[in-house]
């Protein structure tokens, strides 16, 4: 079997979010303590996931303004900018 690694760490939470988050974790018949968990391991995932593909707005713009009008991108033999013209 294998082990995983966890960390343990005592939360400070205000009153409305401990009602809101507690209402969220019965209705999806979860303790709120496996709620939280899960939040914060999804949210851990999609703020990895966004780091690994990153540019600056700047960039972003200049990508979206060589994008072909009207024109099939699939033509284009270059994978990275073809995947920069996909976003």
């Amino acid at each position: 079997m294998e082990t995983v690694a966890v960390h343990r760490k005592l939360i400070d939470i205000d009153q409305s979010a401990f009602a809101t988050l507690s209402v969220e974790a019965k209705e999806r018949k979860m303790s709120l303590k496996k709620y939280i968990e899960v939040l914060l391991e999804e949210e851990s995932a999609r703020i990895r996931k966004n780091k690994s593909i990153k540019a600056s707005p700047r960039i972003l713009a200049l990508v979206g303004s060589a994008k072909p009008i009207g024109r099939d991108i699939s033509s284009i033999e270059d994978d990275r900018l073809q995947y920069l013209l996909s976003k």
